[in-house]
């Protein structure tokens, strides 16, 4: 950006509910990132946060003008987004999870790239730390941070050169790029918002009905009207991953139920194959080892499809060992990848027995009628 030319004013929402461990470092990254504060609008939106969350919060706004909380009483992260969106200011939004933590220059540099490869997203690499920095909660941020573990995920797993991707975070978004998605929906892909015979959903651009992939689904609608998502690799941000292996467990499992669910609620294909893939997995070890029981030879298929998990899990964990020269990490790094996979394959089978159960998924195929029950509700 030219010296001496006016920066772009940017609206920074943190949707935010029960992160009393995390909000306030959220919150220091952002407004000590290097951007003018006077250039700068940052929203908080609180689900009716329980745990001491808004006494952090209370502290921040009495000191920083551009701070401002607004409650969510719906509680979940697209209508949270969808809340912030509709107040943002200027030209430019930036989503970070409270989770999150900015490398200094993270807002401007963003700016930059969504001018520079006219980008209508822009973000940067996501480093996986540990909350705790415990060898297993290490271990688990090793396994979030490695192809074998979760896939060609970019902006987990680094690129050298800026990439285009198919979803983000911590994007910083056009900010008119939320109305082309709303307008293109309603108008059947024109831009003439005269067209539209329905009115624009003003609830909000991110999808309501997905307590977890309206990143996802946003991304793939945006994509569906031309956007273009840039992964800049000299930028990043911190994601303080959970560390212990029972929240781990719980995470990726609630993960994999929200891989199959937005079946029920996005048009076409709302998740990139490798969200399927350890449902395949899983799915595959059951159906081969239950069919085994009465005809043998599924048995050995079972324990092949095993055993060559278990080969590739060995020598993705020899790798990281052998990168960290860790010994400890190499014994760990199984248990954890396997966690990963298994609790978020399982996940998925149970969403896929809760997506049988939608009368929306049948509607979207178009075998019932206009019953409806949500997923968030049941």
């Amino acid at each position: 950006m030219d010296a001496g030319e006016r920066l772009p004013f940017v609206t920074v929402l943190v949707p935010c509910r029960n992160e009393a461990d995390f909000i306030e470092r959220c919150l220091k990254s952002v407004l000590n990132n290097g951007y003018p504060l006077s250039r700068l609008a940052v929203l908080v939106v609180d689900g009716m946060s329980e745990d001491g969350s808004r006494e952090v919060l209370d502290a921040y706004t009495g000191i920083y003008a551009c701070l401002r909380v607004i409650d969510n009483p719906g509680r979940t992260t697209p209508k949270a987004l969808n809340l912030g969106v509709r107040e943002a200011q200027g030209d430019v939004v930036l989503r970070v999870d409270a989770h999150a933590r900015l490398e200094p220059g993270y807002i401007r540099r963003c700016v930059e790239a969504l001018r520079e490869y006219d980008a209508d997203v822009a973000c940067g690499l996501m480093r996986t730390v540990p909350a705790v920095a415990s060898p297993i909660g290490q271990a688990i941020a090793a396994a979030l941070s490695h192809p074998f573990g979760v896939g060609n995920s970019y902006f987990r797993i680094h690129v050298s050169h800026p990439t285009w991707v198919d979803t983000v975070f911590c994007g910083c978004y056009r900010r008119e790029v939320f109305d082309r998605v709303l307008i293109s929906e309603v108008t059947g892909g024109s831009e003439d918002v005269s067209l539209a015979p329905r009115p624009i959903d003003r609830q909000g651009p991110f999808n309501a009905e997905l307590i977890r992939g309206q990143d996802m689904d946003f991304s793939l609608r945006l994509r569906k009207v031309g956007g273009r998502m840039l992964l800049v690799p000299d930028i990043a941000s911190d994601y303080y991953a959970r560390s212990t292996m029972t929240s781990f467990w719980r995470h990726n499992w609630n993960n994999g139920v929200w891989a199959i669910l937005p079946f029920a609620y996005s048009e076409g294909m709302p998740i990139s194959l490798r969200h399927l893939i350890p449902l395949l997995f899983v799915a595959a070890v059951l159906a081969t080892a239950a069919v085994g029981i009465v005809v043998r030879p599924f048995l050995w298929l079972s324990g092949t499809i095993l055993g060559a998990y278990g080969m590739v899990n060995v020598a993705a964990s020899l790798h990281e060992a052998w990168t960290e020269k860790s010994f400890v990490r190499l014994v760990m790094m199984p248990f954890v990848f396997a966690t990963l996979h298994l609790s978020y394959g399982i996940g998925s089978l149970w969403g896929l027995a809760r997506l049988i159960g939608l009368p929306q998924f049948w509607r979207k195929v178009g075998l019932a009628g206009e019953g409806r029950a949500s997923a968030v509700e049941s």
